[in-house]
């Protein structure tokens, strides 16, 4: 049998009543509510994720002494005043 937690005003109106309505009535209020908090993001929260997991590896393979061209180099310095850039942009809109 489930066990339900309710306030002492509930339990006196559900034995004020007397009635089954009253019961269906509780359960109502007793039931968990979800609230969609999607906000519109979710596939740039997955996009960013996708970018932090590349990067950290990506760092792991320079730690360990992998070798880049300097075009790659140069690559990695336009991507960052691009992120930069975006970084600003969210930041100060409203």
């Amino acid at each position: 049998m489930k066990k339900i937690l309710i306030t002492k005003e509930q339990y006196n109106r559900l034995f004020e009543t007397g009635s089954n309505s009253a019961a269906m009535d509780l359960d109502i209020y007793v039931q968990p509510v979800n609230y969609n908090t999607d906000n519109g993001n979710s596939s740039v929260e997955d996009s960013i994720e996708d970018s932090i997991d590349k990067l950290k590896e990506l760092n792991s393979l320079f730690k360990g002494g992998k070798k880049t061209k300097s075009s790659t180099k140069n690559n990695f310095f336009k991507i960052l005043d691009k992120v930069n850039q975006v970084y600003d942009e969210t930041k100060t809109s409203s």
